[in-house]
């Protein structure tokens, strides 16, 4: 199983699953702000929330804010914006949007309280979404490849050299191990070192006095491979 690849899908559904969220809050929100009333609150008191992150606690506070709607009923709610420093303190005078058939559904008129969830969201689903494509179309541009050179690559012999730990990558605190071999490229003339995709085994046992099979495209000496099929019937 290819674990970049997998991890990259895994990414890249979550970070369209967050877009596609994001998407129809903001039409939720867009049509919430087409329909509301407006009223001016005052900030009442302040909700202290307790966050606890690796050992290390921190508090975030949310406003609690009272108005009065259009037909003098007096309401309450909590923002949802919570942060530190507060937003806002208490006392303190702040313009709102309720909704006309249910007043305590109700944001503070401002960009963060009109957009923050979609634009938290979109952001993370938009990251998401990057990282996961570039990962995934990493490894389909690289199968690719690795099947056109079993199909039209050049061959030759190089020597075993090492195996080493791909520091480059982590799943649960384990890397895996690359193959590393030497020989001399016959289309340049010079001795250089090749690598072997990334194997979740140590494969060293298997490796002494051996002889290993590079494929490369003879138009493009860059674009080679170090071929350990071979490997998939032992381990």
């Amino acid at each position: 199983m290819n674990i970049v690849k997998t991890v990259g899908g895994i990414f890249l559904l979550v970070g369209l699953a967050m877009l596609a969220a994001s998407s129809y809050l903001y039409v939720d929100q867009s049509d919430f702000i087409a329909g509301a009333k407006e009223a001016d609150g005052q900030v009442i008191d302040l909700v202290r929330k307790r966050q606890d992150d690796d050992g290390s606690t921190s508090y975030t506070y949310s406003a609690v804010i009272r108005f009065t709607d259009d037909r003098a009923v007096s309401h309450e709610f909590v923002d949802r914006i919570s942060s530190s420093p507060p937003r806002y303190s208490k006392g303190q005078d702040v313009h709102l949007l309720y909704a006309p058939d249910n007043p305590a559904d109700a944001i503070v008129d401002d960009f963060w309280g009109r957009w923050a969830v979609v634009v938290i969201l979109g952001g993370m689903g938009g990251i998401f979404s990057l990282v996961g494509g570039a990962l995934f179309y990493r490894e389909i541009y690289k199968g690719r490849t690795r099947i056109w050179l079993r199909e039209n690559g050049t061959a030759f012999s190089v020597d075993f050299l090492e195996v080493e730990r791909d520091r480059s990558q982590s799943v649960n605190g384990r890397n895996p191990y690359r193959i590393v071999a030497q020989g001399k490229n016959p289309f340049t003339g010079k001795l250089e070192q090749y690598l072997s995709e990334s194997i979740w085994v140590d494969p060293t046992e298997y490796m002494s006095g051996r002889k290993l099979r590079v494929l490369v495209d003879p138009n493009k000496p860059s674009r080679h491979m170090l071929d350990i099929d071979w490997l998939a019937d032992l381990i």
